[in-house]
């Protein structure tokens, strides 16, 4: 065994004297390259910094940070500098990972402050404060072009959760934000506000997802004029910290700012209102009650997908290879294909496709399964994405197989695959619908009141168990109507 001492005033020498003209904190190159090769007998010792590194100091202190503390080496070979890059995790169990080189300084692990802040706003959170942050570390034999992994291809060392507060955002995005109406001398009527939503669910962190959105009934013939307000300036009744408008000139989109006046709304009927606090600006839409998936034909022959926000458009629909997203009729024109700089994403099933849309799209989407498939989708207008997911078999599991997803009596589909049906099932007790015998896709749902002798369930994705007294049964699923509808016949 070496003492670390000597080896690591080695890499002071080499590792410092290309970078003695750096300025800090500006990073140095982030190449990280794979190794060429491996001492698998070769390992390191770390001791974990337990102090919080707080990360506005350490720039104000022109100061690397030191996330680490070599104490020793094992077997490092003799001529070769050691090197350490070090992987900042989303979580402890290193789900995701961004890689940092590392500068050593004496027995110190140390990383620009500026990098740190980075990795941790890339995969964990952009909301500044003080967080416990997943690090682990990958040493380096390197000798001129070649780089040798210390302890095998697996090897990491030292893995600790530091402690770090990050750098000051530069501006404050408040967890929510209210939608207020003007007067027509533009002067916010504080009682008609309304709270907006964030556009990527509940739980999410405003500096993460920004944008917020609200569906608005705006009359017609009127003069409409409205402002942004901070939840904090309307608690506290300051109006001149609300936000103004700035329009484009079709009035469709617009910057945001304390400065500016009320904003004026150039259509009607029911509105989509979408800002984001992060860039300061906003776009408006019409909002859909309804979309259809459809490349070609009518409407009418299409399972539409539904919200409860005019964000997130749910449910089951029957695609075959190709795609576009349709509105309702009252708003034709309006069409969504694929965002041609999204590159669509395949789960390794073959079974689940997301990727992006766009209404200046020119080509349609594309659907993972050949022919005609029902899926469960999932499409957000605001954040422009969508996802799909093949539905390939339903079967009834539950009580009466022991939940096995092996033993499943499976339903049969319909030609057009709007409606699943099964004849003369043994049910007793507690049951749900499964698909792809698998969990990643289900149907619970609720009793709906008695159909002359038939039980009738309304049904929920994800939805909760339902119950069923003992008996043989003949099952319809109806996905043609909404709420989707199972049927129970007693034989």
């Amino acid at each position: 065994m070496k003492k670390i001492k000597f080896i690591s005033a080695i890499a002071l020498t080499l590792m410092l004297g290309a970078c003695e003209n750096y300025d800090l904190p500006n990073p140095p190159g982030q190449t990280n390259p794979a190794p060429d090769g491996y001492f698998e007998n070769s390992s390191i010792a770390l001791e974990p910094v337990t102090a919080t590194l707080d990360l506005t100091q350490l720039n104000a202190d022109n100061k690397f940070a030191t996330v680490a503390n070599i104490t020793t080496l094992e077997n490092f070979p003799e001529g070769y500098t050691l090197e350490i890059d070090m992987q900042v995790g989303s979580n402890d169990q290193f789900a995701n990972v961004t890689t940092l080189s590392t500068v050593i300084e004496g027995d110190a692990v140390t990383v620009n402050p500026d990098l740190v802040n980075g990795a941790i706003q890339d995969i964990i959170t952009r909301e500044p404060g003080t967080l416990n942050v997943p690090a682990r570390f990958i040493a380096y034999a390197t000798r001129e072009t070649t780089r040798m992994r210390l302890g095998g291809v697996d090897a990491f060392f030292g893995q600790e959760l530091l402690s770090v507060k990050t750098l000051d955002y530069g501006k404050v995005i408040e967890d929510s934000y209210y939608f207020v109406p003007c007067n027509a001398s533009g002067t916010p009527e504080l009682t008609k506000a309304v709270r907006m939503e964030n556009t990527a669910g509940s739980g999410v962190s405003p500096y993460d997802n920004p944008e917020f959105a609200i569906k608005l009934d705006i009359p017609a013939d009127t003069e409409y004029r409205w402002v942004i307000a901070p939840a904090s300036s309307m608690s506290a009744g300051v109006s001149a910290t609300f936000f103004g408008c700035n329009a484009t000139e079709d009035g469709m989109s617009g910057k945001l700012a304390t400065g500016y006046t009320a904003g004026l709304m150039p259509i009607n009927g029911a509105v989509l209102v979408t800002v984001n606090m992060d860039e300061e600006s906003y776009t408006l839409s019409y909002a859909f009650d309804i979309i259809y998936p459809l490349y070609s034909g009518k409407t009418d022959a299409v399972l539409p997908l539904y919200t409860t926000n005019y964000i997130n458009y749910t449910g089951v629909t029957a695609i075959n290879q190709r795609w576009n997203i349709y509105t309702q009729a009252d708003k034709e024109g309006v069409i969504f294909k694929v965002d041609d700089e999204v590159e669509a994403e395949v789960s390794e099933d073959g079974l689940v496709q997301t990727g992006g849309i766009s209404q200046s799209g020119s080509t349609a989407i594309s659907a993972p399964v050949k022919g005609n498939t029902l899926y469960w989708a999932d499409v957000n207008l605001v954040q422009k994405t969508y996802s799909i997911s093949a539905i390939q078999t339903i079967s009834v599991i539950g009580a009466h197989n022991g939940w096995d997803l092996a033993t499943a009596p499976a339903l049969t589909p319909s030609k057009n695959l709007h409606t699943w049906t099964i004849s003369d099932v043994e049910l007793d007790g507690e049951f749900k619908f499964n698909c792809n015998n698998d969990w990643t896709l289900d149907f619970g749902g609720t009793p709906n009141p008695d159909y002359s002798g038939q039980s009738v369930y309304t049904l929920a994705f994800k939805g909760g168990n339902m119950s069923i007294e003992k008996g043989k049964y003949d099952i319809e699923i109806n996905f043609e109507t909404y709420p989707y509808i199972a049927t129970f016949t007693k034989k």
